[in-house]
């Protein structure tokens, strides 16, 4: 996929490195596409990495769909996470919507009941795909909103496990549970200190525990400011 096309260097920008005062490298951020055979599995996977793209989704969503097409693909899965009223004490939610009703996959996930508003290129590929009939869906880790510019592996790992439960296999999630430890234990450490957080994760755990989502709830921009410059600052403790 050509980068210049898709990508706004200026939003995601490049990363050099210098040794010396010498320019070594430069690292541009990209989008591929890796094979990957699965072990005791019926099928194989590919699995398409890197940032969305900030232009050209219709030409990118096409590009995909025919490739998917071209290659013999029957099952899309998309991966991802929003920012969500949900409090990181609690297990990490996660929600699918899918381009067709039968799914050749069955997720543990809960399917989004009604949705109007934005969307992501993601979304614009499941339709692309809809018109090459291969079913896709999308799964979707809730994460606290307090901290959802912050790197989530609770998140990840969530999604990972539903991956292996839908296909079947085994996936090594070790150094992504030691990951989730670590990060919750630093998102707890925070939250301690500050009696307006603790107040509003309880308020949460509250809602979550009442299955509630109609409470009104504070926006917790200051309190998310707080904790990211926290958990930047103990990132490599």
């Amino acid at each position: 996929f050509d980068g210049d096309e898709l990508i706004d260097y200026r939003a995601r920008r490049p990363t050099a490195v210098v040794d010396s005062g010498v320019v070594r490298r430069i690292d541009w951020p990209e989008l591929e596409l890796l094979a990957a055979p699965l072990e005791d599995a019926s099928h194989d996977v590919l699995m398409l990495l890197g940032p969305e793209p900030d232009m050209r989704w219709h030409a990118f969503a096409d590009e995909v769909a025919r490739l998917c097409a071209d290659l013999g693909v029957e099952q899309v899965v998309q991966l991802g996470s929003y920012p969500a009223a949900a409090p990181h004490t609690r297990p990490v939610s996660v929600t699918c919507a899918r381009n067709r009703v039968d799914q050749a996959l069955e997720f543990d996930a809960t399917d989004v009941g009604g949705y109007t508003g934005p969307i992501n290129a993601s979304t614009v590929l499941q339709v692309a795909l809809t018109d090459h009939d291969i079913p896709a869906v999308g799964l979707w880790a809730e994460v606290p909103h307090y901290i959802a510019t912050n790197p989530h592996p609770p998140a990840a790992l969530a999604l990972a496990e539903r991956i292996a439960g839908a296909l079947g296999v085994d996936i090594d999630t070790t150094e992504l549970r030691a990951a989730a430890t670590l990060h919750l234990e630093q998102v707890a450490e925070a939250v301690a200190e500050h009696e307006e957080a603790a107040s509003m994760v309880s308020a949460l755990e509250e809602m979550v525990d009442a299955d509630d989502d109609e409470e009104e709830l504070p926006t917790g921009d200051d309190l998310a400011a707080e904790i990211e410059l926290f958990l930047e600052a103990n990132s490599d403790d």
